[in-house]
């Protein structure tokens, strides 16, 4: 069975059966109302809490990075059914917040996306061979959505567009960087990503992923795009890993 018929089936049968919330087990809800709050439409900053977005030689500070929710209880599983169990049903959840969120986010004085004329391009963090072999690209799909939210959001001028655009690739080093040590990610950020085509001169680039822990990843792929000659305006995550201490979805609306 290929992967495309088994994603396909999954989702006929979820027409049929009841779901339980991918978050919180509740009965016959693929995410239920709470779990659901949980994933603001209003995005925050979270780059201070990740310490390798900036590190000694770099240009310029930290890279900013907005997000929707906090990477744990619920709102974790709900990431990890979209990742990893190929959930359609919570998948569609997730997308139509981040969609939702992209519109405020476009908005922000400090992401400053109405500032030029260039168009407005929306890079997915690169995903790795065989999620790629599996065509499940949850960050790619992340990317649509969040590019469909800023065209949405009226902030640009008459004839900017927007567009997501898969550029970046895996290449050298670990394939991941889970499992690596802070030097270890430090090493593999800055090799294991690769520019397929420099973007357009002008453009605006925003960044996008799925979960922000270190931030190395967002780093590298800044990095080798601000290499190739373009703007990095910022990133938007769907989930961060929150400070120590703080209660999970206690967040700054």
């Amino acid at each position: 069975m290929t992967p495309g018929t088994a994603r396909a089936l999954t989702e006929a049968l979820a027409l049929v059966l009841p779901a339980d919330c991918a978050g919180c087990g509740a009965w016959d809800q693929a995410v239920c109302p709470q779990c659901r709050g949980l994933v603001s439409r209003t995005p925050v900053r979270c780059d201070g809490q990740a310490p390798m977005l900036s590190l000694p030689g770099d240009a310029d500070g930290l890279l900013p990075v907005w997000s929707l929710a906090d990477y744990a209880g619920p709102v974790r599983r709900l990431v990890l059914a979209w990742k990893r169990a190929g959930r359609g049903d919570v998948a569609r959840v997730l997308l139509a917040r981040a969609r939702e969120g992209a519109q405020v986010w476009a908005h922000d004085p400090d992401l400053a996306l109405g500032d030029g004329s260039g168009d407005v391009l929306v890079v997915p963090a690169p995903s790795g061979t065989r999620r790629r072999l599996r065509g499940m690209l949850v960050v790619a799909d992340l990317a649509d959505a969040v590019a469909a939210g800023i065209a949405a959001s009226g902030t640009l001028t008459a004839g900017r567009t927007v567009r997501s655009l898969d550029v970046l690739r895996r290449s050298g080093g670990r394939a991941h960087q889970s499992g690596l040590g802070v030097r270890g990610r430090v090493r593999n950020r800055s090799t294991g990503v690769r520019v397929l085509a420099a973007p357009p001169a002008g453009a605006v680039v925003v960044l996008v992923d799925d979960v922000l822990t270190t931030g190395a990843t967002l780093a590298a792929c800044s990095r080798v795009l601000d290499g190739a000659g373009a703007r990095v305006a910022g990133a938007l995550v769907l989930a961060a890993t929150p400070p120590p201490g703080r209660t999970v979805g206690a967040r700054v609306p």
